[in-house]
């Protein structure tokens, strides 16, 4: 192991690779930061994440023969042993990239075992569950097992991070764990800030937490345009209560994705996230937003400077936060001014900053014994 906190040996773990969300997008800058480091993950699916992964060193467990993608979830018996059978990781530093498994890999006593946490495993400690009907059912009756095995997965890691105040105070309440809080990198550079547009936006996986119903709803009441990009199992439902007004582009690329915030009105976050990486980009865009008064958003957001709240998931209360939200007078210079904060270049400092403190203070333990 390298001397004086110097990060020249490390390695990444994350739950799945077959998505494209934050989470995936912090291991991207991961995989930048350290060109090489290896990446370990239970299962990977190319054509399911970003394409970026493909210049990445994926390295899977068994469970990458599984012949599935969507219904991965219904896979949760099997994570904890998918991550065991990578067998003992002893490079210097292991970040573990979880919202429920990977944290539970194994590492040498030599090794630096950091999680970065996206949120303790919502299907253990409420929130959003894995999967409806039977899959519910057997969940219920695992249950308590599963939470042990977290729990205990969480309390053998030697440094947690959080990636927001809202995540911290859960990894507080569900481990007993004081965290550092790393607010994850957003790629504020490539948006340029512009004059508002006409139509709204939504850059949303498609699950039914995430209330894209609400906005449907609003803006076909008023008939206002919006577009929608992003797909998941909410989409039939969305697109039979949609009015003409709305649009669904489905799965973008993200070039297309910059064009529509920089074109747009306002973005519209109608659910709790515990960070929201889509918030911070379009007011890089130089775009208010229209936001749930929770989670993240209350890090990350100003009221009536860079957007507007709603406390009540209504749609009488969305549309009057659509209204307020138009009438900010902040310029798209300055709201993307406040972008700026969670930038990359931002990200990649404060981690390197508490990695190297890291292995300082633990290289500084072992010699104390």
């Amino acid at each position: 192991m390298a001397s004086g906190g110097d990060l020249s040996d490390i390695v990444v773990v994350h739950d799945y690779l077959n998505q494209r969300g934050g989470a995936e997008r912090v291991v991207l800058e991961w995989a930048s930061m350290w060109p090489g480091v290896p990446v370990y993950t239970s299962l990977y699916r190319p054509e399911s994440t970003f394409p970026e992964f493909g210049s990445v060193d994926v390295r899977t467990s068994f469970l990458d023969r599984a012949p599935t993608d969507e219904g991965f979830r219904r896979l949760f018996p099997l994570y904890p042993a998918a991550f065991r059978s990578l067998g003992v990781l002893s490079a210097q530093v292991v970040i573990s990239s979880s919202s429920g498994w990977a944290h539970g890999v194994r590492t040498s006593s030599d090794t630096l075992h950091t999680v970065y946490c996206h949120t303790p495993a919502r299907w253990l400690y409420g929130g959003e569950h894995l999967d409806h009907g039977s899959g519910e059912r057997l969940l219920a009756t695992m249950m308590r097992p599963f939470r042990s095995w977290d729990r205990n997965a969480a309390r053998r890691a030697d440094l947690y991070i959080a990636n927001s105040q809202q995540v911290r105070q859960r990894i507080k309440l569900e481990y007993g764990i004081d965290a550092l809080v790393v607010h994850p990198p957003v790629d504020v550079d490539r948006f340029q800030a512009t004059p508002r547009g006409d139509r709204l936006l939504v850059v949303s996986r498609l699950l039914p937490y995430k209330r894209i119903d609400l906005v449907v709803d609003a803006a076909t009441k008023a008939g206002l345009g919006l577009d929608i990009v992003g797909i998941g199992p909410a989409l039939d439902d969305l697109r039979h209560r949609a009015g003409p007004s709305v649009c669904f582009h489905g799965r973008l690329p993200d070039a297309d994705v910059t064009a529509l915030m920089q074109e747009c009105r306002a973005l519209c976050l109608p659910g709790r996230e515990d960070f929201g990486i889509t918030p911070v980009e379009a007011n890089a865009a130089g775009k208010p937003v229209v936001a749930l008064a929770q989670g993240g958003a209350l890090e990350t957001l100003e009221e009536s400077v860079t957007a507007s709240f709603f406390h009540r998931q209504s749609t009488a209360d969305v549309l009057d936060a659509i209204h307020r939200c138009d009438a900010i007078e902040t310029d798209p210079a300055i709201i993307a001014g406040y972008a700026q904060r969670f930038s990359r270049a931002a990200f990649r400092e404060r981690m390197t900053d508490v990695l190297r403190a890291g292995v300082l203070n633990a290289q500084r333990r072992r010699q104390a014994v």
